[in-house]
């Protein structure tokens, strides 16, 4: 191979590397102003929001048994976490489940991982090896697990890939809380984000939301992944709303339209004010267009 092109594929490489690197260390956030507000939801289950929302929501469930968590946010924001439990209970941490493998929701396991126990499904295990071994998961299951804690059954289901390929949803079966992990974002100020890299898939997640909705009684509180408590009747419009992008992005493809092209038409007048927060109209026909593709690829239908 000639000096200048080896020298200059060898600069590519590291150029790549270097970038690697910095988009890793920016997956966290400045943190330096973010507060953490605690709100109770029903029975033993309380939600901790970091303001700005910057990391995934918390789930606690405070009782004689001690502290349960579901997910962890970031190491940062422990000892704030940390204090704010403190004002819901005196017990210690003693389980920690993780929703999915993502930093937002994982990262605390260094902050908490040294006194709990950390579940987690067993696809999250490989993404969580880069983590020292306290703050990995001790314990891992495939399809479903209960804890019998405060009082009630906390029930844990792993669904198909669709957020990831490791997303569970915690069951507070006596409070009728549910925490639903990145499967859903409530509000409208954003759409949804599925990792494709990660093992999403982008009609799974409709399914799942769809699956939930079935088996979610009607006056059970949802904690999402981000954003406001929510119910149902939320949930809902985020199945409405991924059905019809979802089969409108297909047709468009279908016709053989490219990507730059449906995004330039972009989605209904009636989602102009979604897409504020994370993912915004143009990521998400990007995410449905890529994610159909690998559908059609892997040869699903």
């Amino acid at each position: 191979m000639h000096m200048a092109r080896k020298i200059g594929l060898l600069m590519i490489f590291w150029i790549g590397v270097c970038l690697s690197a910095g988009l890793a260390q920016d997956e966290i956030p400045d943190l330096s102003r973010v507060q953490i507000i605690s709100t109770r939801v029903a029975g033993n289950v309380y939600m901790l929001e970091a303001t700005g929302d910057v990391a995934g929501n918390i789930a606690v469930s405070a009782g004689p048994d001690g502290i349960l968590m579901v997910d962890t946010q970031y190491a940062q924001l422990g000892p704030l976490i940390q204090a704010e439990l403190k004002k819901i209970s005196k017990g210690n941490v003693r389980y920690v489940i993780n929703t999915h493998s993502h930093q937002d929701h994982t990262h605390g396991n260094l902050f908490f991982g040294k006194s709990a126990l950390i579940i987690a499904h067993a696809n999250a295990f490989p993404h969580l090896l880069h983590m020292p071994g306290y703050a990995q998961p001790t314990i891992t299951f495939s399809q479903e697990l209960s804890i019998y804690f405060n009082g009630e059954e906390i029930k844990v289901i792993h669904f198909p890939p669709g957020h990831t390929d490791n997303d569970v949803v915690v069951f507070f079966t006596k409070s009728k809380v549910v925490h639903v992990g990145d499967l859903w974002n409530s509000g409208e100020s954003s759409f949804p984000t599925v990792d494709l890299e990660g093992g999403g898939d982008v009609r799974g997640m409709l399914h799942n939301v769809k699956h939930l909705i079935g088996i979610i009684p009607e006056d059970v509180k949802i904690i999402p992944g981000h954003y406001e408590l929510s119910n149902l009747d939320g949930l809902k419009v985020t199945r409405d709303m991924l059905r019809e992008t979802i089969t409108l992005v297909k047709k468009k493809i279908s016709a053989g339209m490219s990507l730059a092209q449906i995004k330039k038409e972009g989605l209904p007048q009636k989602y102009d004010s979604w897409g504020t927060g994370y993912t915004d109209a143009e990521s998400w026909i990007g995410n449905i267009y890529y994610g159909l593709k690998k559908s059609t690829r892997s040869g699903k239908n």
